[in-house]
């Protein structure tokens, strides 16, 4: 990997995979490997990895810029629903001050229209976000995939509501019958999170000043996801963005 790095003299990188620290020791492996190429890198991986300090120091030499990770909820019984065992919303904050202490920029993924969710948890997740000056944030709408336990509990309960085009724009759009709200309520409420949180008073209280690469990539994916949230129903199209 290190050699194919080299051969395509980019300076900045992403990893897409999902889970790029799937095996941890190995991730590191590469981590240490990357130092001496002096690249700025980005990866998504799971939240609890930031609780692990010697990872993150690595992380840190070896040029990491951004990292995106599903947080998923602050909702306990929606991470239980969602079998996440490895988030725990009391380790949350750790998490972002290892990120923040070390100078890397981050997003975090959302999912809301669990049944276990409470009513008020989108704005407790806005309040979160603004308490911990989370400089990106990235809010879904619940999509069972087809031939998951999840899907076919709710086909049976007759709360799919699209099953032709539940794949084409899975988190924008809702799909389902949600327990506590309609499916158009459901997509209002996410929409109107994506308008509060990126507010131009919202990100100057969250970001700090562009100064550091770090900084300066969260400002531009705060300005690109305002305008998408700003754009209306005609955003239903997102080819354009």
């Amino acid at each position: 990997m290190i050699g194919e790095i080299k051969a395509c003299k980019a300076r900045n990188l992403l990893f897409a995979d999902s889970n790029f620290a799937g095996n941890v020791e190995h991730t590191m492996e590469l981590m240490e490997a990357l130092i001496p190429l002096k690249l700025r890198w980005s990866s998504l991986w799971s939240a609890y990895l930031c609780t692990n300090q010697k990872f993150m120091d690595l992380a840190q030499r070896s040029g990491l810029l951004h990292v995106n990770m599903g947080l998923e909820s602050i909702d306990p019984d929606a991470l239980d629903e969602m079998h996440k065992k490895v988030n725990r919303v009391q380790q949350y904050k750790e998490i972002l001050t290892n990120l923040r202490k070390r100078g890397i920029s981050y997003s975090l993924n959302f999912i809301f229209g669990w049944d276990t969710e409470k009513r008020d948890v989108f704005a407790s997740t806005l309040a979160f976000l603004r308490e911990n000056k989370v400089p990106v944030a990235f809010f879904n709408i619940l999509t069972p995939h087809r031939g998951t336990p999840l899907y076919d509990r709710m086909k049976a309960e007759n709360r799919i509501i699209d099953s032709h085009h539940i794949g084409r724009w899975p988190g924008i759009i809702c799909y389902i019958q949600p327990q506590h709200d309609s499916s158009a309520g459901l997509e209002d409420k996410v929409k109107k999170m994506y308008k509060d949180f990126y507010r131009y008073p919202s990100m100057a209280s969250r970001l700090p000043l562009p100064i550091t690469k770090a900084n300066i990539a969260s400002w531009v994916v705060n300005l690109s996801q305002r305008k998408i949230a700003r754009a209306g129903e005609e955003a239903q199209d997102f080819d354009d963005y």
